[in-house]
């Protein structure tokens, strides 16, 4: 039976940078297909500013561009960058950016009634996969049960620690984390029109130019487990393409889609899995709203997960948070998965009790 310190399964981009930032440990990544092959194969992998108010979301959604973008560039993967635009999608949007402006922390400028940043990048997931190398495994994970201290996935291989990377697919089940799946699709071809952009685009989807391919990609469907790739969705994209410029006789050269995978409150998910039955069974009164006394861990079980539609930039952050969390003992903070269970228990665990026969008083 091989042997791990550390066994990442899921091999999107995710799971990918989880394995890369542990690489100085003997780190095994899973994936039943090749690394970034699923959603993270299909994605746009625009990495876009996001234009709202100054919040905790927002500000965290445009630290991961500006250091993602600069992460990518040091390992050598050619990130396109030359700014976006984006763009209001209708009337209320309008509205909307004069009241964002005065938030907006990035350097931009305004351009065409929306707001240019030049930190604006593409990457190609293809040519992530290409730098980015890792110690890699192509496996159906099946079963994961702990026994004697350590974690044991098929009875093939045993590990100290395990990390789930595994998006909206699940190979454990952990009550108080709900991932849902928003399906994504990228389209990429040439039109007669085009042979260069100035810069790339973001209104209704994103919109970009590599070596006169012109990318267009939209994360838009929620709840939509039985979507698949296929032209009449292509032909919408096109269209919200045309929005934004003007696109003649477009040529489809290649449709991608996958299932992009979000939290209940958008925020990526990582750290520890708490150990649910143990910490209700120990202050049952947390169902009733009050805070934990102490939360109980499952030992060796982390995850990453709920990158959503941003997930290049998002999961550098994740699994850089992740690699200083297990290795340093730094805080995760906002992303910590405790956020979501203590959420979880006022609202269904008195019900998740009564399940196991227990009652909350």
């Amino acid at each position: 039976m091989r042997f791990y310190d550390f066994v990442v399964v899921g091999g999107g981009i995710a799971g990918l940078l989880s394995a890369w930032f542990l690489r100085d440990f003997n780190t095994l990544l899973i994936d039943k297909k090749e690394p970034l092959s699923g959603a993270s194969g299909a994605a746009g992998a625009f990495l876009f500013p996001k234009v709202g108010f100054d919040s905790l979301y927002t500000r965290f959604i445009n630290e991961g561009i500006l250091k993602s973008v600069e992460f990518y560039k040091n390992l050598g993967v050619r990130t396109n960058t030359k700014g976006v635009l984006i763009l209001p999608r209708d009337e209320k949007d309008i509205e909307k950016f004069k009241l964002y402006e005065k938030d907006i922390k990035l350097p931009f400028k305004k351009m065409d009634g929306g707001f240019f940043f030049e930190v604006g990048s593409v990457v190609n997931p293809d040519d992530v996969k290409k730098v980015i190398k890792v110690n890699f495994l192509q496996k159906y994970v099946k079963k994961i049960v702990r026994k004697d201290n350590f974690w044991i996935i098929d009875n093939e291989i045993k590990a100290k620690n395990i990390i789930l990377a595994t998006g909206y697919e699940s190979v454990f089940d952990i009550p108080y984390i709900n991932i849902r799946p928003i399906w994504g699709e990228r389209i990429e071809g040439k039109a007669d029109n085009i042979t260069s952009l100035p810069y790339h685009f973001h209104k209704n989807c994103s919109v970009g130019e590599i070596d006169g391919i012109v990318k267009i990609g939209a994360t838009h469907k929620r709840n939509c487990e039985w979507c698949k790739e296929n032209f009449e969705e292509a032909y919408e994209l096109i269209s919200k393409a045309n929005e934004i410029i003007d696109i003649k006789n477009f040529v489809i050269f290649d449709i991608k889609g996958g299932f992009r995978a979000a939290s209940v409150d958008y925020f990526p998910v990582v750290g520890k899995i708490i150990d649910t039955d143990f910490t209700l069974l120990s202050d049952r009164h947390i169902v009733k709203g009050d805070m934990p006394k102490e939360i109980f861990f499952i030992e060796g079980l982390y995850i990453i997960n709920g990158m959503g539609g941003r997930g290049f930039s998002n999961a550098y952050m994740c699994a850089k948070a992740l690699r200083d969390y297990i290795i340093e003992g730094k805080s995760l903070e906002f992303l910590d998965t405790e956020r979501l269970f203590i959420k979880w228990a006022r609202k269904k665990g008195e019900e998740y009790l009564r399940r196991l026969n227990v009652k909350s008083r």
